[in-house]
């Protein structure tokens, strides 16, 4: 059996105490780069990032080993819970060429016979990324380029999403002030301004 189907076969469907979490994201395409010598294609890249299991509670009335989650409700309802994910993993790497070299990568940092759980959840992906920038000594300047790129595009989305989701403006408090105003504003008949 090929070393990528050993890897796809240590992933669980689901998520369950004990699990090792991994994640994957593609963190630049592939490009290609003519100079007078050659034209060189790069692959795409993915960040890989890895978290050891989380720390459980074994209860009283399990013999040892058969540690379970103190999740609320039944233990069925475990299931269907997720763990709640450190913001700084133990592992963030860069792979190549494709997403089966990046499922490697991941199983490389993952103890051999563990199994793994592919999170959906949300990773900050901004921070992996600065960590592989800041601590692979083996990347290349097109590497490094990529990741940077990725970082500013994260800030980017981040910044949108702050100016459309995000305000201090409170309507309520809004139509409270214009209201004491008497709808003029500062300076408007009606009152003066509570901020002077």
């Amino acid at each position: 059996m090929d070393a990528f189907m050993q890897a796809a076969r240590r992933l669980s469907r689901r998520y369950r105490p004990g699990l090792w979490i991994g994640a994957i994201r593609m963190a630049f395409d592939a490009s290609v780069v003519e100079t007078a010598e050659a034209v060189e294609l790069r692959p795409p890249h993915y960040l890989v990032a890895v978290w050891e299991p989380p720390g459980w509670t074994a209860r009283p009335d399990r013999p040892a080993g058969q540690a379970v989650v103190e999740a609320p409700g039944t233990e069925d309802a475990a299931e269907a819970w997720r763990p709640l994910l450190p913001r700084w993993p133990q592992v963030a790497a860069i792979a190549a060429p494709d997403s089966r070299g990046a499922l490697l990568e991941l199983m490389r940092h993952v103890p051999e016979g563990e199994r793994v759980w592919l999170t959906d959840e949300a990773v900050d992906w901004r921070l992996v990324a600065a960590i592989v920038l800041e601590s692979d000594r083996h990347l290349e300047a097109y590497h490094r380029e990529g990741l940077e790129g990725f970082i500013r595009a994260c800030d980017e989305g981040d910044l949108e999403r702050i100016r459309a989701e995000y305000s201090d403006r409170d309507p309520g408090f809004e139509r409270w002030r214009l209201g004491l105003l008497g709808g003029g504003g500062a300076g408007g008949e009606g009152g003066q301004d509570p901020a002077t």
